[in-house]
């Protein structure tokens, strides 16, 4: 461990350079007599890029075709001499010798659902034809995703064989393990409660002020200053009227230096009630605070117990919900988030919130010698139109008891590196899914059990942390590593796990799924009540080297966790490299039809990018690269002609996917596509070759058979493995 420590400090900057001299393509077209490196991958883990990538943008770009053609994007040198890619690509530019990439995949499905089907499923839908068609909803006559295949192929490997009994911590345990800062509202005895918005600074709509300056509303008492912040000053913000108070660092949560709007209470900034969209519920009035980021208001806690609490020097805990407004006219890719300060310390800060995000809980425990109380709402996730938060039913209860120490969320708590073993496998879920569904006018199709059955639906899990994709992603049936606000303990108590795992499936029409099996509950309690098996999911155990190289987007940290999940013996790991919903086009997915170029380059490739080369890296320098296979898919390329909208539409008939690992050749190009990328030119292939090839690694037989819910045997993949292994 401390090598590979060593290693991932000093990066890859020489592994590319020292390799070059070995490595060369193997010549375009290049086949061998047989298929070889049966069986020696023992997992796979998949990144999907949702929506479509394009081809010719990225790994088969056609720089002598027109430019209404091949585009603005400029190639940059690779790991192998001679051989070019998109320039937004400089990290997987590097690692091009570690893959095989096929440029001549194809399909006839130009619907997402349908494409995203084959892909997914290895067969084609049942109605092909066609464009855009009305959505077919998950449906047990589904063929089951791949991960659900690979699971039902390899049940009886021995590592998934042999269940054991672990341990599961007491209630006493959790308690005790819960996290400290939480509140538990079973230890203290609640006395007076009022409402910050309501009765402290009273409904109605506040000026702000100027950026940066003191001079937004104050009552020359319980509020002591409403302002806003640029992200100019932000590292350096007032936030008391006295120019020698306090200053909060509001900087890693803000962007831009624009906003509009005043603050609202009761009420919103910009008028209209504070409803809060995503959780749903009636259009109707409520108490709290509103307002279009970015903006802040700070209590003087002194005064507010002077004159709400009769002067007594009491203890309070704030309470407040946290999410996006969803009134008036809120853009669909709106988000944000909130936090509160104590005495300018972060005390509770929220998630990044997209618009139809939950909103999150917010608990703050606020000591008698605490003079400030300050909450700020935030665009840190560079929204461009300073989206409207809500701080929903913000209330202050004096109480008794013991407050829980106050713990800094800024503040990364260091664990112990723990390892994990493919040992833990059989008390594993057999399928998991990555950070959420895939969705399109409903939730996607293909992506789960299928006919075989609600054993082998993949369990979606969310890492708990990363920067977002901007846009909408479903929810349904996630768990989320580490929800805010709900310590292990009520987890326990309350079974929010199985709630989060049984709700909201759209499942052949109807609202919601079907309960969970036994077993499924069983594994689901292990992910989050037994230390060994949650260890799984601890990113926070992998050395602090590795989780740097994977960095704080979610989707590096999604590809930390499919790697961890496969040390852990899951056969296959799907991770979606996008957010999950299309959503008409509105968000940081694949689908391209406007502002291609200018997505590509700035919200898609990047984090694509570097979540992909951390994966390789880390894999490669671990030696895992040996017998876990990698597979970057996506459902279909972009027309190769570019639109009237700067975009590029959808294109079943030629795109690329890449292998890696498990015996997969390197550097080498299979297949090729025309002079525009229009066609594949040498060796189609097919979605169905694509699953045999991973079938092939993963040493299932070509022929292996399974059967559908009315007990008839299929052949459960007819593709033909690619000629892609040394």
């Amino acid at each position: 461990m401390a090598s590979r420590r060593k290693f991932l400090q000093v990066g890859l900057s020489g592994l590319a350079v020292s390799s070059m001299s070995q490595l060369s393509p193997a010549p375009l077209g290049a086949t061998n007599t047989a298929p070889r490196s049966f069986g020696k991958a023992k997992n796979v883990i998949v990144m999907f890029t949702w929506g479509g990538m394009s081809h010719i943008d990225t790994f088969d770009m056609k720089p002598e075709a027109g430019s209404e053609i091949r585009g603005p994007f400029s190639r940059i040198s690779t790991s192998i001499p001679g051989t070019k890619v998109c320039e937004y690509l400089p990290k997987m530019s590097q690692m091009l010798h570690e893959l095989t990439v096929v440029r001549s995949v194809h399909h006839t499905a130009g619907d997402h659902r349908k494409a995203a089907y084959w892909n997914i499923t290895g067969h084609a839908p049942a109605d092909i034809g066609g464009g855009v068609a009305a959505p077919v909803l998950p449906s047990r006559k589904d063929w089951p995703s791949i991960g659900a295949q690979v699971a039902m192929a390899m049940k009886s490997d021995q590592r998934y064989a042999n269940r054991q009994s672990l341990s599961r911590l007491t209630p006493q345990e959790l308690a005790e393990q819960a996290d400290l800062s939480r509140i538990n509202w079973d230890q203290l005895k609640r006395k007076t409660s009022v409402s910050l918005s309501t009765d402290v600074l009273t409904p109605g709509q506040y000026p702000t002020g100027q950026f940066n300056h003191q001079d937004g509303y104050t009552n020359e008492g319980t509020v002591e200053l409403i302002g806003m912040i640029s992200s100019r000053a932000s590292s350096n913000c007032p936030v008391t009227r006295d120019a020698a108070g306090l200053a909060i660092d509001f900087s890693p949560h803000v962007s831009g230096d624009v906003t509009a709007g005043s603050w609202g209470s009761d009420t919103h900034g910009r008028s209209g009630n504070l409803w809060l969209i995503g959780d749903g519920g009636p259009n109707e009035p409520s108490t709290g605070f509103g307002c279009h980021a970015n903006k802040f208001i700070t209590f003087n806690m002194d005064e507010v117990r002077s004159k709400h609490f009769n002067g007594q020097q009491e203890q309070f805990v704030l309470s407040t919900r946290v999410g996006i407004c969803g009134n008036p006219g809120v853009q669909p890719n709106a988000a944000g988030s909130g936090g509160i300060w104590i005495d300018g310390k972060p005390a509770r800060i929220s998630g990044i919130l997209q618009r139809d995000d939950k909103s999150q809980l917010l608990e703050v425990p606020i000591t008698k010698d605490a003079k400030f109380v300050t909450m700020a709402c935030l665009n840190g996730d560079n929204s461009p139109y300073y989206d409207d938060i809500v701080f929903s039913r913000p209330t202050l209860t004096a109480v008794e008891g013991e407050l829980p120490v106050l713990v800094d969320p800024t503040v990364e708590v260091e664990l112990e590196s723990q390892p994990v073993h493919e040992s833990l496998a059989a008390n594993l879920p057999r399928c998991i899914s990555l950070p959420y569904p895939l969705a399109d006018r409903g939730l996607l199709n293909g992506q789960y059990g299928g006919f075989l059955g609600l054993e082998y639906d993949p369990v979606f899990v969310h890492p708990g942390k990363g920067t977002k994709f901007k846009g909408r992603s479903p929810v349904a049936g996630t768990i989320d590593l580490s929800p805010n606000g709900v310590s292990r303990h009520r987890l326990a108590a309350r079974s929010v796990l199985l709630d989060d795992l049984n709700r909201h499936l759209q499942w052949e029409g109807k609202e919601t799924g079907p309960s969970l099996t036994e077993a499924s509950q069983d594994l689901a309690f292990n992910m989050m009540l037994s230390p060994e098996v949650q260890g799984a999911f601890e990113l926070g155990r992998e050395p602090k080297p590795v989780r740097n190289l994977y960095g704080e987007h979610v989707a590096g940290q999604s590809a930390m966790l499919a790697r961890r999940l496969t040390d852990a013996g899951v056969p296959l790991v799907f991770v979606n490299a996008g957010v999950g919903d299309l959503n008409s086009g509105s968000g940081d997915h694949w689908d391209t039809h406007r502002d291609n170029f200018t997505r590509l380059q700035n919200d898609l490739l990047p984090p694509w990018d570097h979540a992909a080369h951390a994966l390789m890296a880390d894999l490669i320098e671990s030696g895992r690269i040996e017998d876990t296979m990698v597979v970057f898919l996506t459902e279909f390329g972009r027309t190769p002609r570019v639109n009237a909208a700067a975009g590029r539409d959808h294109f079943p008939s030629c795109y690329t996917v890449a292998f890696a690992g498990a015996g997969v050749q390197r550097g080498r190009a299979y297949g090729s596509s025309d002079a525009t990328a229009s066609e594949p030119a040498e060796l189609a292939c097919s979605p169905a070759d694509i699953h045999a090839t991973i079938f092939h690694a993963l040493g299932i037989a070509p022929n292996f058979m399974i059967h559908d819910q009315d007990d008839r045997p299929l052949i459960m993949c007819e593709g033909t493995p690619l000629e892609i292994f040394a």
